[in-house]
């Protein structure tokens, strides 16, 4: 008896330590933004997907959308664009994280010809990201493959 209680002890101990518990990897935001420069303006939101790779780095891929010096000719909204940024983050270890990004990507005029250009994608910012599934929030400043600077987003982690 005392034989089988200690191989089902071990066995359970066996299993209890032999789970893996990892931190999400996936993270879906949206994220918004706005610039003035003299007479030149523009209003901006993304959709992003980002996939932790480990504790420290990231990828991120997403469409942005901006609105920019708009006006309605017709039946067009003149000075739109969507942009596809790329980015690899690097950021610090904790829920807490500071972030810093680089990458690139097309940004696609949808109202002027001959406009389809490759912008960089920079981004420098905080985020609090806990360390099990939830809500994310970023704040900060990236000038993604569009003609808007972001300022914030809001999302959420998950394995």
């Amino acid at each position: 008896m005392k034989k089988l209680i200690i191989l089902i002890s071990l066995f359970l101990s066996m299993n209890v330590y032999s789970q893996d518990i990892s931190k999400p990897r996936n993270i879906v935001y949206l994220d918004v933004g706005i610039i003035f420069t003299g007479s030149a303006y523009a209003l901006g939101m993304g959709l992003n997907y980002e996939r932790m790779l480990n504790d420290n780095f990231s990828v991120r891929a997403g469409v942005n959308i901006g609105l920019y010096n708009t006006n309605v000719i017709g039946d067009k909204v003149e000075g739109t664009s969507i942009g596809f940024p790329v980015t690899i983050n690097y950021m610090t270890n904790n829920k807490n994280k500071f972030e810093v990004g680089l990458g690139g990507g097309p940004r696609i005029s949808l109202t002027d010809e001959n406009t389809n250009v490759f912008f960089p994608a920079l981004r420098l910012g905080y985020r609090y990201q806990p360390d099990d599934s939830g809500m994310m929030y970023r704040l900060g400043v990236e000038l993604p493959s569009n003609m808007y600077i972001s300022l914030a987003g809001v999302g959420y982690n998950f394995k």
